[in-house]
């Protein structure tokens, strides 16, 4: 199984986990052991790259998508705690 997957469904079940990722994703995904690219690709929600990660059809993915939004009190998804300038190498 991949790390991916398995931070994936430590998400889903694991509510420190899904705490420490509303907080901040990046380091807890860092820390989990995710590689670079996999954590940008989770930070940045971008849903191809991981349904390539899973090595899954991209046309699959809503069918196990256990991504954690993101969402302000009002209920609209706002964008991760992220600055992307510490996505790059």
């Amino acid at each position: 199984m991949s790390k991916l997957l398995d931070y994936l469904n430590a998400l889903d079940t694991n509510a420190m986990l899904i705490q420490a990722h509303k907080s901040d994703p990046l380091k807890t995904s860092r820390e989990f052991g995710l590689s670079h690219d996999e954590q940008q690709a989770l930070v940045l929600q971008d849903k191809q790259k991981i349904a390539a990660f899973l090595d899954i059809p991209f046309r699959d993915f809503d069918a196990i998508d256990s991504l954690v939004g993101h969402f302000d009190a009002d209920g609209n998804q706002k964008s991760a705690n992220v600055d992307e300038a510490e996505l790059v190498d």
